[in-house]
Order: structure tokens, then C-alpha cells, then sequence
């Protein structure tokens, strides 16, 4: 799985913005069930937080209604990366899997 968390600093505003909204984004990016080797949608919406926290395009976002919309673009675009790297996962044929053609 990727690695969300980059090696740059993270932005306080941004993150008491997201403290601010966090039962608005909650409720937005909820689902109850559904799980991608190991991570879930809980992990994904801390994927996001993370993520946001030290994006640098959260910064152009002037109000809160504009950083809850950037919010969940970045969320549909993480749960998008994740689910395909779940299935991306589930189709790479392994050496134990594949037969050896016999020898003529």
C-alpha cells in the first residue's frame, strides 16, 4: 500500500480547520463496511487527514466550506487509489501459483 504521510511540514490552520469540520467531514466520507487488504474506510478517511494536513493545495483553501470540498476530493481520490491497489494486489500471479510446463 502507499504511503500517504510526506516528509514535509504539516500546516497547523489547516489542521485546526479540519478539527473545526471534523463532524461535517465524518459524516460526508462515512461508510459502515468495507474492507481493502487491511484497510478500511477508517483507515482511508485518517489516510486523507494526514494527507490534507500537508497538502499544499489545502493552503489556497480560504474557507471552510472550500476546504471541506477539497476534503473530500482528496478522499474519493485516496479510497480510489486504495481499492485499486487492493485489486491490483489480488491479481499478481505468484511463483507458487503458476504451473511449470513439463519438458518435452
Amino acid at each position: 500500500m502507499r504511503n500517504r504521510y510526506k516528509k514535509t511540514k504539516h500546516y497547523p490552520h489547516v489542521a485546526s480547520a479540519i478539527a473545526r469540520n471534523y463532524n461535517k467531514l465524518r459524516a460526508i466520507c462515512h461508510k459502515q463496511h468495507g474492507c481493502y487488504e487491511s484497510r478500511s474506510y477508517e483507515d482511508i478517511f485518517q489516510d486523507t487527514i494526514l494527507f490534507v494536513i500537508q497538502d499544499k493545495e489545502s493552503l489556497k483553501c480560504n474557507t471552510d466550506e472550500s476546504l471541506v470540498e477539497h476534503f473530500v476530493h482528496r478522499y474519493k481520490m485516496i479510497e480510489y487509489q486504495t481499492i485499486h491497489d487492493s485489486y491490483n494486489i489480488k491479481t499478481i500471479p505468484y511463483a507458487e501459483y503458476l504451473q511449470a510446463k513439463e519438458e518435452e
